[in-house]
């Protein structure tokens, strides 16, 4: 079962009390739960509670960590995939996921891929904007090597929205330890 990007923002929407707010500490790196990474989300941004991820996402693709910003119009979703992925492959990640995006997603209008370092980690980023029905959707996935195995982010929003929570985003980003 998948959702369209609008049933996904409507259930998100729909999900404002299943925010955990006591989640994490605030202005603190704070280990994530069943993911091998710690990070600082800010005072912004809030991470869902399991009953909250359960709602919006189908049980045979649930992300482990979900986060919100306080418009609740900008996702960031932690994967840790079975896929076994090893740091000094993160790199061929550049040339081998922009034909699998392209064809899991119809329509898209940009993707820029390049390799980042966040916290002495390395992780392939690929930016993309693929049409919705309401506007064009941005979506990016930062992708590495943690214990072997491979860690997706995804961060999605509408490109407008994407701007409101940018500072946010990026420190979140610039945020992440992994252990």
């Amino acid at each position: 079962m998948t959702f369209t990007t609008s049933a996904r923002r409507t259930a998100v929407l729909g999900l404002t009390a299943l925010v955990g707010t006591a989640s994490l500490a605030h202005a603190a790196t704070s280990p994530i739960p069943n993911l091998p990474l710690s990070l600082d989300t800010g005072e912004r941004l809030q991470m869902l509670t399991d009953k909250g991820v359960q709602k919006i996402f189908p049980a045979g693709n649930r992300p482990e960590a979900v986060f919100l910003s306080p418009d609740s119009k900008l996702s960031l979703a932690f994967e840790w995939r079975d896929a076994k992925l090893n740091k000094a492959d993160v790199a061929t990640m550049l040339t081998q996921f922009p034909t699998v995006i392209r064809a899991q997603v119809p329509g898209i209008k940009s993707l820029k891929q390049q390799m980042v370092t966040l916290n002495g980690n390395e992780w392939a980023d690929f930016v993309f904007v693929a049409p919705s029905r309401t506007g064009d959707v941005r979506r990016e996935m930062l992708i590495t090597s943690a214990q072997g195995r491979m860690l997706v982010l995804t961060i999605s929003s509408t490109i407008a929205d994407y701007s409101k929570n940018e500072a946010d985003v990026k420190a979140f980003t610039n945020s992440i330890k992994l252990n």
